[in-house]
Parts: C-alpha cells; sequence; structure tokens
C-alpha cells in the first residue's frame, strides 16, 4: 500500500511540475512515429504519457475533469504491463489490476462506494484462475471460491449477510462435481446430495434446522428414482412417492 501511495504521489508531482505546454506534447519524429509526452483524449478522461518508437511506454496517468486522478496505468512496448488503478472524481479508489502482455495477470482488486471492498480476483494470462471473493456493500464476505483456468475448480461458498454459510458446492472443471450442501443460520445442514459432472447422483437428503431428517430419496443421472419419503419432525413417514427416470408414479 505504502509503495502504490508513493507511486501515485510520485507521478502527480512529475507531472505538474515538468509543466508541459501544449508544444511540447503530441510529437511526431522523422519516421512519422508519436514520441515523448502525448495528451490523448479517452472516455472523457485527458490521458498524458510517453511514446517510445509509437508505442505507449511507462506510466499514462488521466484526470478527471475536476483535476483529480482518475487513471493510472503502466505499458511496456505498447501493451498493458503491470498496475492499472483507478480513482473516482472524489478522489476514492475504485480498482486496481496488475497486467502482463495486454492481459489480466495477478490480483484484481475492485472497491464500491466509498472505496469499500467489492471483489478480490486472481488471473492468470486473462483468465480468473485461483481465489476470488465477492463483498457485500458492507464489506462482509459474500462468496469465496476456486477457479482454474477460467472456470469454477474446488470449493465454493457462499454467505448470507448476517454472516454464515448458507451454501457450499465442489467444482470440477466449471461442472458439479462432489458433494453440495446447503446449511441453516445455526450452521447445521439443510440438505446434501453428490454430483457428478453437474447431475445429482446417488442419495438425496434434507434435514430439519434441529438436524432431524426430513426428507430422503435418490437421484440417478439427475433423475429422480424410487421412494421418495417425507418425515416429521417425530421421524414418522407422513409422505412417500415413487420416482422412475424423475417422472412420479405414485
Amino acid at each position: 500500500m505504502k509503495t502504490f501511495l508513493f507511486t501515485i504521489l510520485s507521478l502527480f508531482f512529475t507531472i505538474n511540475c515538468i509543466g508541459q505546454t501544449p508544444a511540447d506534447t503530441n510529437k511526431i519524429d522523422a519516421a512519422g512515429k508519436k514520441t515523448g509526452v502525448w495528451k490523448e483524449r479517452l472516455n472523457k478522461l485527458d490521458f498524458y504519457g510517453t511514446y517510445v518508437n509509437d508505442k505507449k511506454e511507462g506510466v499514462w496517468v488521466a484526470y478527471h475533469p475536476n483535476g483529480v486522478i482518475g487513471t493510472v496505468v503502466e505499458y511496456k512496448h505498447g501493451k498493458h504491463s503491470g498496475i492499472s488503478i483507478t480513482i473516482d472524481q472524489s478522489a476514492h479508489h475504485t480498482g486496481r489490476e496488475n497486467y502482463k502482455n495486454d492481459s489480466l495477470d495477478g490480483l484484481s482488486i475492485t472497491y464500491g462506494s466509498g472505496s469499500m471492498l467489492h471483489n478480490k480476483t486472481n488471473y492468470k494470462m486473462g483468465k480468473m484462475d485461483g481465489i476470488r471473493n465477492v463483498y457485500y456493500s458492507d464489506g462482509k464476505l459474500q462468496e469465496e471460491g476456486n477457479y482454474k483456468n477460467g472456470v469454477r475448480d474446488g470449493v465454493t461458498k457462499w454467505y448470507v449477510a448476517e454472516g454464515y454459510v448458507s451454501i457450499e458446492y465442489h467444482y470440477k472443471n466449471g461442472l458439479l462435481d462432489g458433494m453440495q450442501k446447503t446449511f441453516y443460520k445455526n450452521g447445521n445442514i439443510n440438505s446434501e446430495v453428490k454430483s457428478v459432472s453437474n447431475l445429482e447422483e446417488g442419495d438425496y437428503t434434507e434435514y430439519f434446522e434441529n438436524g432431524k431428517m426430513k426428507l430422503t430419496g435418490k437421484y440417478v443421472k439427475g433423475r429422480k428414482e424410487g421412494a421418495w419419503k417425507e418425515f416429521d419432525e417425530d421421524g414418522k413417514v407422513v409422505k412417500t412417492e415413487i420416482y422412475k427416470d424423475g417422472e412420479l408414479k405414485k
């Protein structure tokens, strides 16, 4: 964080102290290539940076109309390489990303109103890869999961605003694969079933909040099969349904 602040302050000091006049910017060399300090307009922001041999190089800085720095981005040989920082007109930090050869690579962070953390995502050559966390507007954790090569892989958990885990799913190569669970506020399991390649497979069990069994059944390749039994809190069967290939028979 100290390095980030030092970079911003250094850039602000450098650009304002150089005092470039219009005659000093937007030059073309003898070969017709952009060179030196340039000013460019993009998305209603004025960007200042350097061209070397017709390619953007080093740090480029953009300003909002009110003079607040809006964007800081690094280039190498004309491509996004390094850090990219965004700031709103109220000087609140809105995002920080890392690039390598024009692709997101490394940790990406976005912020909501008042610089409140919104999400943290890891990338590898433009694809989500590693841990990704999403947050509620008050900064509490909403989702935490893992990605590999751009798709979910491993465990993903979802949290309700009160802070407890409500859903825990397992993924493999972007598909539901493994035990899938939902939870009550007290931490007890609400339901659980195994998935294989996005389809429910095997026993399904649902519970009352006190942990007693509420519903049991079986899935075969995503379809209900055989007897599905519903229980009351005393353990008595109150309803039985028979399924065949996902269709209710009786």
